[in-house]
């Protein structure tokens, strides 16, 4: 892929490998801090140099080749010395950290300042690199494009800030890149509610200046800019960490209502809707091509990357089977014609036939024995092609189907877009019905669109899913427990559960819970035994709640930057 690159000082503004397709573009030379806001193209680039700091800090195989599902109940990582296990055995530290981020997306934050500060004369900078001043269309589609540009960067530099404070707490607030050497390592962390208020004004202020929408606009090489959507997406999950336990251990209930209100005004675009295909959702690009659900996305150049780690192990063509759904995650699928949980009586659950009757979305995310897949069943029963006893074949009986593209020949190299979804719509309706429920119930309009149980049914009522939906009368314990489960299967390996259960301060109970396996053995006349046995224990210690701020930054601040408690 192309890629641009800017030398500012000793920085590189540049975009990684797989750019999406508005940052496919070279530039040949490499320009010093002063040589690069001249003129409008290199303002430009500079302003999408901020959003190459997205790329390898989300989705897919970037932890060491596994999926951060693998560091939570989710799933089981096959490559037994992957460094992701460090969380699950507890053997991680602010020395070596398995997916310490802090310098990166503070990297992105002082990128952000650097063309926020550098671009605040963008009209004048135009006006005098305009070779034609008669060119007034030109002149004026340009200076639009800055303002817009200036306004994502700001919600970028909020969204790198809540990356963060979602991991270490609160962080220091560096807005600017005028501090000296030692203000910067001497500078003390700002609280958590303050990081709130800072991310929640930056996309306030940036809204109004946001476009509504990049679908169809000029060309392909727009697609993926930050809108309106994604500042308000932005601020209703921010405010929704805010609420939950973890930040908010008295329950102050204005800070649950605050993110009720911020998720509905996302719904009230009118902009958004949930996609008729679960399945092809995540298959179907970042929104640009008109798919109603994505609110912002990642959009990765063609590879078949992920595909070679995550085909189950028996096929031809190469599959390394590394995510292994954890049975704790498939018994979170309810039956399809009840909606009851399978542990529940009267559900309709068959353990000789475990998968049978289940909500589709297990189906449309994992595989499970006997499916069809790449024109034969899958095998994951002991001695089966896919099972165990195979190198790296499945740790628990199950395989991922999700994000994976299943037409994909890997001996003949074929390969595809892949898109990592950020934002989309059926997040923002469970945040607003989780922050409704915990503020006023969950059937209370006030003076809202929709109720809590409402916002959950639409989910789960979508169009090839057609769950049942909830009883009537639940307590608010009882819609919270439903409320979390909902997240659990509609959003499984999208980077959520991991974060969602520390958040609720759940995480000392569901991740010391041993994984879960199914150990499947084919009888002779071609039927199934199905025993639920244990994959491996986890630990999980209260300090890891939070990451540990790196070493080296606590020693170089001095005794300014105050460690999180027991690391």
């Amino acid at each position: 892929m192309k890629y641009i690159k800017i030398i500012c000082g000793l920085l590189m503004i540049a975009t990684l490998a797989g750019c999406s397709k508005f940052l496919d573009r070279e530039i040949e030379s490499n320009y010093k801090e002063e040589d690069v806001f001249v003129n409008y193209d290199r303002i430009q680039q500079a302003g999408f140099g901020v959003y190459a700091f997205l790329y390898n800090r989300f989705g897919f195989s970037r932890i060491q080749n596994a999926m951060l599902a693998s560091a939570s109940d989710e799933a089981d990582h096959a490559e037994p010395t992957a460094d992701i296990h460090k969380f699950n055995t507890g053997t991680w530290n602010a020395v070596s950290n398995p997916e310490d981020c802090w310098a990166h997306f503070y990297q992105g934050i002082r990128r952000a300042n650097l063309f926020l500060e550098k671009s605040v004369d963008y009209k004048q900078i135009i006006y005098r690199d305009t070779t034609d001043p008669a060119n007034k269309a030109t002149y004026e589609a340009n200076v639009q494009d800055i303002a817009w540009l200036r306004a994502e960067v700001r919600v970028l530099r909020a969204l790198y800030y809540f990356e963060l404070i979602k991991r270490y707490g609160g962080v220091p607030i560096v807005d600017r890149t005028s501090y000296t050497d030692e203000e910067l390592t001497q500078k003390p962390r700002s609280t958590f509610d303050s990081c709130v208020n800072y991310i929640v004004r930056e996309c306030d202020e940036a809204f109004p200046e946001l476009k509504d929408t990049w679908v169809g606009f000029s060309s392909e090489k727009w697609r993926g800019r930050i809108t309106k959507g994604v500042a308000l997406a932005l601020k209703a999950r921010t405010l929704l960490y805010a609420a939950s336990p973890l930040h908010n251990p008295s329950n102050d209930l204005s800070k649950w209502a605050a993110a009720a209100e911020a998720a509905h005004k996302v719904i009230e675009l009118g902009r958004y809707a949930l996609h008729n295909n679960y399945q092809g959702l995540f298959r179907l690009g970042n929104g640009a091509d008109g798919n109603p659900e994505v609110i912002f996305a990642i959009q990765a150049g063609a590879s078949n990357t992920f595909e070679r780690l995550n085909y189950p192990v028996g096929y031809t063509q190469g599959g390394q089977g590394s995510t292994s759904p954890s049975q704790n995650l498939v018994d979170a699928y309810e039956m399809k014609t009840t909606g009851m949980m399978i542990n529940e009586p009267g559900s309709g659950y068959d353990p000789a036939n475990p998968y049978a009757n289940r909500d589709p979305r297990l189906g449309y995310s994992i595989l499970t024995n006997n499916v069809t897949f790449k024109g034969r069943p899958v095998e994951p029963w002991v001695g089966g092609l896919d099972g165990l006893g195979k190198l790296r074949a499945t740790t628990t009986g199950y395989y991922l189907r999700k994000f994976v593209d299943e037409s994909l020949n890997l001996e003949q190299n074929t390969s595809s877009v892949h898109v990592w979804i950020l934002f989309r719509y059926a997040e923002v309706l469970l945040n607003y019905a989780e922050a409704m429920n915990e503020a006023y119930g969950p059937e209370v309009t006030q003076g809202y669109c929709m109720t809590a149980k409402m916002a959950v049914d639409l989910v789960r009522q979508r169009p090839g899913v057609a769950m049942p939906v909830l009883p009537p009368g639940l307590s608010q314990e009882e819609m919270r427990e439903r409320i979390r489960n909902e997240r659990r299967v509609e959003l499984a390996f999208e980077e959520h559960r991991f974060f969602d259960v520390r958040r609720w301060k759940i995480a000392s109970i569901t991740e010391n819970m041993p994984i879960m396996a199914m150990r499947i053995e084919k009888k002779s006349d071609g039927t199934f035994d199905y025993k639920v046995v244990k994959a491996e224990d986890r630990i999980f210690y209260n300090k890891m709640y939070l990451y540990p701020i790196p070493e080296v930054e606590v020693l170089k601040s001095k005794g300014a930057l105050q460690q999180n408690p027991e690391w």
